[in-house]
């Protein structure tokens, strides 16, 4: 009786696992197949038009897009070879040079070996209309970047221009093109190009959808913005590396080291301002919720310490200001909070670091 129970339950297993199809093609299926939408109304763009085909049977789907409304086009009319496993993105480009403003619809029919499909296609097509946000950029040396937002408030492709900026402030791109999603470009200040003082300007746009003008302010001047043991560059220890992007954008170059073996040390870089940041992850990924735990400021990073203290005051004017170090190491001048780097009886890095980094 015990073989009989044995003999059944080894059946039974074998049954299941030969019923369990996994994510592959099962060769004795046959081939279905099916489109990710059947309907789809139009933005105009192929970077959001789009929809995918996919074989939810078995074998293989050989494929062929026969009818489109002639005012687009598809990025691939043709395929062979779809499994149950494969996915084809198709995207849809629009041809607003052959429409009239007004509402439009279509269809796309698909034929294969494994049945057939049909989407539906809309499209309201209204004049582009450009807008932007913000309206009005205020800068200054803790908030030297940031993006402009490109709206198409109509229908259709906007395409706009960059005519005039002033020379001190750099965009990520001076044309593009806008459907019905927005796009952001980011700009930044170019202040190791100018002097200290108040800067005002204007950024002309002209596009299809209407021209804008932008005025822009930039106050940029030698500050009071280094603090021992608390932070730099407007950057406190413990901030994180989601708040340094923020402020100062993306990176001019980043790395990291693992010299425990434990944890990973990302240092991250702001060339142009003459700035790194270095911080702790359990990752050789940086997650923007990892901690600043380490800055150091080399040239042309021009921030002072509440003694007035900055990159290339002289050792004298350090002593006079803050008195002796507590220790001296090599070049390294260490304070309480700070150390300070000399070469050549000027200061040429800063360094503040938590105790525990």
């Amino acid at each position: 009786m015990k073989t009989f129970f044995l003999i059944l339950t080894i059946a039974a297993l074998l049954i299941t696992a030969c019923s369990d199809s996994g994510t592959g093609s099962d060769p004795q299926k046959d081939p279905v197949l099916t489109v990710s939408q059947n309907e789809l109304n139009l933005s105009g763009s192929p970077r959001w038009d789009r929809f995918s085909l996919m074989n939810s049977g078995g074998g293989q789907v050989e494929w062929i897009i026969e009818e489109t409304p002639d005012w687009i086009d598809v990025s691939e009319k043709s395929g062979i070879g779809l499994t149950a496993s494969d996915t084809t993105t198709i995207r849809i480009t629009t041809h607003f040079e052959q429409l009239e403003y007004g509402n439009y619809n279509g269809e796309i029919r698909i034929s294969s070996n494994a049945g057939s499909a049909i989407i539906v296609v809309t499209l309201e097509y209204k004049a582009p209309q450009l807008k932007l946000d913000p309206e009005i950029i205020n800068m200054d040396r803790h908030y030297q970047y940031s993006e402009l937002t490109f709206f198409n408030e109509g229908g259709g492709e906007l395409i706009w221009t960059i005519n005039y900026a002033p020379d001190w402030l750099e965009f990520s791109m001076d044309s593009g093109s806008v459907f019905s999603q927005p796009e952001q470009v980011s700009y930044r200040a170019r202040i190791n190009s100018i002097d200290y003082g108040q800067y005002s300007d204007k950024v002309r746009i002209t596009s299809n959808g209407g021209d804008s003008e932008i005025n822009v302010y930039l106050s940029y001047e030698r500050e009071v913005e280094v603090f021992a043991g608390a932070g730099a560059a407007g950057i406190e220890l413990g901030d994180t590396y989601l708040m340094v992007e923020k402020l100062l954008g993306k990176p001019t170059s980043s790395g990291y080291q693992r010299p425990e073996k434990t944890v990973f040390i990302h240092n991250v870089n702001y060339d142009n301002i003459g700035v790194e940041f270095r911080i702790k992850n359990n990752s050789p990924i940086l997650f923007g919720s990892g901690e600043v735990g380490y800055i150091r400021m080399t040239s042309p990073y021009d921030g002072l310490t509440p003694e007035q203290i900055g990159l290339q005051s002289t050792s004298d004017e350090l002593v006079a200001a803050v008195g002796e170090p507590q220790q001296k190491d090599g070049p390294q001048w260490i304070y309480e909070g700070i150390i300070y780097t000399i070469r050549n009886g000027r200061i040429a890095e800063m360094l503040i670091q938590d105790p525990d980094f």
